[in-house]
C-alpha cells in the first residue's frame, strides 16, 4: 500500500478521495492483490481480456503465462516482483510521472462542456481547520469550463491532492465564481464528483 506513516488520516483519505475522483478507483482495491495491480497497472482493451498481460510479463521480465497464473491465483509473484508491483501502483499517486499519465488518460474522457463540480469535505472562508464558525463539512459546487476541467487535471498532475485543491481554490477566489468575502479553502475533502 501507499507509505502513509507520514501523513495524518485525514490527508490520506483527501489524496485517495481525489484519486478516486480522478481514476475512478478507489486505491485500496487496486493495489489489494497482484491481479488488481495489474489489472490497473497493465489495463486490456475489453472485458474479455482486462490485463494486457503480454505488456504486464514484458514489464516485469516474467513470462506471460506467468502473469497469467497470477491472475487466476493460482501462483503468487516473488517477493521482489510483488515489491515492483507494488511501488509501481503506489508511484501512480505519489509521483507527478506517475499521476501525469493518469491525468492524460482522463483528459481523454472529459465531456468537452461546461459541467458542475461537487467538492464535499471540511471547507470554508477560515485559515484554520478548525475554526467552524466560519468552515463547514459540506459540498460546495462550481461551473468548470472545458479549459477549467484540463487546468484542474494538469494542477493534479503536477502537484497531487493539494496541487489540485490549490487549483480549485484559485477558481473560487475569481470575483463572482464562488464568494466574494475571502479566499475558500479545503481542509479536508473526503469526496469529489461531477454532477
Amino acid at each position: 500500500m501507499l507509505d502513509d506513516d507520514n501523513l495524518l488520516p485525514d490527508a490520506v483519505a483527501q489524496r485517495n478521495a481525489v484519486f478516486r475522483f480522478f481514476t475512478g478507483q478507489d486505491y485500496s482495491t487496486v493495489s489489494s492483490s497482484p491481479a488488481n495491480m495489474l489489472r490497473y497497472l497493465y489495463a486490456g482493451k475489453s472485458d474479455r481480456h482486462p490485463i494486457d498481460t503480454k505488456t504486464a510479463a514484458a514489464r516485469l521480465g516474467v513470462s506471460q503465462r506467468t502473469v497469467q497464473r497470477w491472475v487466476k491465483g493460482d501462483s503468487k509473484p516473488r517477493p521482489e516482483l510483488l515489491k515492483k508491483l507494488t511501488d509501481r501502483t503506489r508511484q501512480t499517486v505519489t509521483t507527478k510521472r506517475g499521476r501525469t499519465r493518469l491525468a492524460k488518460r482522463a483528459k481523454g474522457a472529459l465531456p468537452g462542456d461546461r459541467r458542475t463540480l461537487v467538492v464535499h469535505g471540511v471547507q470554508g472562508l477560515s485559515a484554520d481547520p478548525q475554526d467552524m464558525g466560519y468552515n463547514r463539512n459540506g459540498n460546495s459546487y462550481i461551473h468548470l469550463t472545458d479549459d477549467e476541467q484540463r487546468g484542474l487535471l494538469d494542477a493534479w498532475g503536477n502537484g497531487g491532492d493539494t496541487g489540485a485543491l490549490s487549483y480549485l481554490e484559485g477558481i473560487y477566489a475569481q470575483p463572482g465564481r464562488y464568494t466574494d468575502s475571502g479566499t475558500w479553502r479545503f481542509h479536508g475533502v473526503d469526496g469529489m464528483m461531477w454532477r
